[in-house]
């Protein structure tokens, strides 16, 4: 190729009541308003303890250890993004069948890392053809995703390990990404997450070795860089927490442990960042107002694509639920009308496009044909 160009960054939506589980509003319009937004990646969790099959309340792992899982949920979702020129990433995690967890109760305490690499490597081998990109757990460094979180770096880093490991068994093309890290320190809740980090890639607060730990590979990290009540321009107090308006904090340390060998891309390099949730609350005591909203959004997904490490930056929830929930970050009303926030995204990503910093949905994709459940 010519010379260090930076790859057009992808916008990105999550929306798992409305895109995967259609618990209300017609996935079709919604997946049509996604593409107006220049979206050309959907990511979605796969609760291993909520597949089909998974057997979760029982306490012994069903005949020979390996269920036979339901994904049609997911497959039916990939074909339908697949139309619109839409990729799908999957996230693996938690909360996990009763048989893996370190309590015998479907949850997130202590899962069984050798356990749940078997059903990374069933998923990979499910999805080869269809899914290019996978991401281990989900915000491994808040409680109520994995407990108990005085172990929660240790516990991560053999879960990532095993599902790495068994996912590119499956599927060597495949790309794996680290991390999935909410942004910032919560007393006796979550861990910031370069603390979270460092203990998970066994460094000491200045990046020295503390203990000898098996060098991490990863084609990426995925962060979580919500920063509900600033603009998006301004860093978040404490150095290791990482939101949108500190981004470099994470490239500093990225660039750090692939120096020091801790976590490097297979290619031995520091990795790039996957901006894997954001978004600002649409109700509740915490929503800026609906002006601000949208321009706090726009000015935010604008930071993101001009950063030469980021790679995607997603929205999540596209559709407001129509009951009210304590987190929701929605941009389209429950009847469909699309909000100031919305509006003000899709403006700034048709001049996004137009400018060449951002992918473009041009579809359909090609996807080898859904494997027989």
């Amino acid at each position: 190729g010519g010379g260090a160009e930076k790859p057009k960054m992808e916008v990105a939506v999550q929306d798992d009541a409305v895109l995967l589980q259609r618990a209300y509003y017609d996935r079709n319009k919604a997946l049509d308003q996604a593409r107006d937004l220049e979206v050309t990646r959907i990511r979605t969790l796969v609760i291993w303890g909520r597949v089909p099959g998974s057997q979760p309340d029982s306490t012994t792992p069903p005949a020979g250890g390996r269920p036979t899982y339901d994904f049609s949920a997911w497959d039916s979702l990939i074909d339908d993004a697949a139309k619109r020129g839409i990729r799908v990433q999957l996230d693996l995690t938690g909360p996990v069948p009763a048989w893996a967890a370190g309590d015998r109760k479907v949850g997130v305490t202590r899962p069984d890392a050798q356990k749940f690499g078997v059903f990374a490597e069933q998923a990979a081998r499910h999805f080869k053809g269809r899914v290019d990109r996978y991401s281990i757990w989900n915000e491994p460094n808040y409680g109520s995703w994995l407990k108990p979180q005085t172990e929660a770096a240790d516990l991560y880093r053999n879960l990532y390990l095993a599902a790495y490991k068994g996912i590119k068994r499956a599927d060597p093309a495949a790309h794996v990404l680290i991390g999935e890290t909410s942004p910032y320190e919560l007393a006796g809740r979550a861990i910031a997450p370069l603390k979270f980090l460092r203990d998970v890639t066994c460094r000491t607060t200045i990046y020295a070795p503390a203990k000898r730990c098996p060098t991490l590979v990863a084609d990426g990290y995925a962060q979580h860089p919500y920063d509900f009540v600033s603009p998006p321009e301004r860093p978040h107090p404490g150095a290791d927490n990482v939101t949108i308006g500190s981004l470099d904090r994470l490239t500093r340390a990225l660039d750090k442990l692939a120096e020091g060998k801790a976590l490097t891309t297979p290619a031995g390099k520091p990795l790039d960042m996957y901006l894997t949730e954001f978004g600002y609350f649409a109700s509740g005591p915490a929503a800026p107002p609906p002006k601000q909203r949208a321009s706090w959004l726009a000015r935010a997904f604008d930071i993101a694509s001009r950063n030469p490490r980021v790679r995607e930056m997603l929205q999540y929830i596209l559709v407001s639920p129509p009951n009210k929930v304590r987190f929701d970050t929605g941009v389209i009303t429950p009847q469909g009308q699309p909000t100031a926030a919305y509006t003000a995204l899709r403006d700034w990503a048709h001049k996004a496009a137009a400018a060449g910093s951002i992918d473009k949905p041009d579809g359909p994709i090609e996807l080898h044909t859904r494997p027989a459940s």
